[in-house]
């Protein structure tokens, strides 16, 4: 799975046209009109332009104005040749749906927690046994079982407090490899 990005979405985009021609290796395209249009700049949406067409072709595309950037040849189709006035709006693709199916399916029990790995690849943890608490390495969350570590979570009376008792050789400044997690089921 390639890495996620945020996309944009806008209920009533318009369909418009292209003010100019693009060859195969064109970036840029302008719009006639953007009524509806996604308008956050820098934050990239997909599209497609000749839909319908043998030209039919969809690229990641960011806005500035009227302005298109585009990433060609997305969800599975070719950078094609496009004429001035090809018809052209913001679409939802199969790569999306696939990536929201990548992590509905991660998901298999109730308590799992969603993680993201290197690559970036997407796992869960599945839930913690009872009083188990989450830590972190500083890289990874795993479920620690409770009395399997030397912290111990105490109260001063108005806070809780992680500390190790003085057989462990730890110090209080040493407890910033550990995450307090909970999970609330209904």
């Amino acid at each position: 799975m390639a890495a996620v990005t945020r996309r944009q979405y806008k209920g009533a985009a318009a369909a418009t046209t292209t003010t100019n021609a693009l060859g195969v290796g064109d970036t840029s395209v302008t719009l006639t009109a953007t009524t509806g249009w996604p308008s956050s700049a820098g934050v990239p949406f997909y599209v497609v332009i000749d839909p319908g067409t043998s030209a039919e072709e969809k690229c990641s595309a960011t806005i500035s104005g009227s302005t298109l950037t585009l990433t060609r040849a997305q969800d599975d189709t070719t950078a094609a040749v496009h004429a001035s006035g090809a018809t052209i709006y913001p679409v939802f693709t199969a790569d999306e749906a696939d990536e929201a199916n990548q992590f509905a399916s991660t998901m298999t029990t109730r308590g799992d927690l969603l993680t993201m790995g290197t690559g970036p690849t997407v796992a869960r943890i599945a839930v913690g046994g009872a009083g188990a608490l989450l830590k972190s390495n500083g890289t990874d969350p795993a479920w620690l079982a409770l009395g399997t570590s030397t912290y111990v979570l105490t109260s001063n009376g108005s806070d809780a407090v992680w500390s190790a008792p003085a057989s462990s050789g730890l110090t209080s400044g040493d407890d910033s490899a550990i995450v307090l997690g909970s999970q609330i089921f209904g």
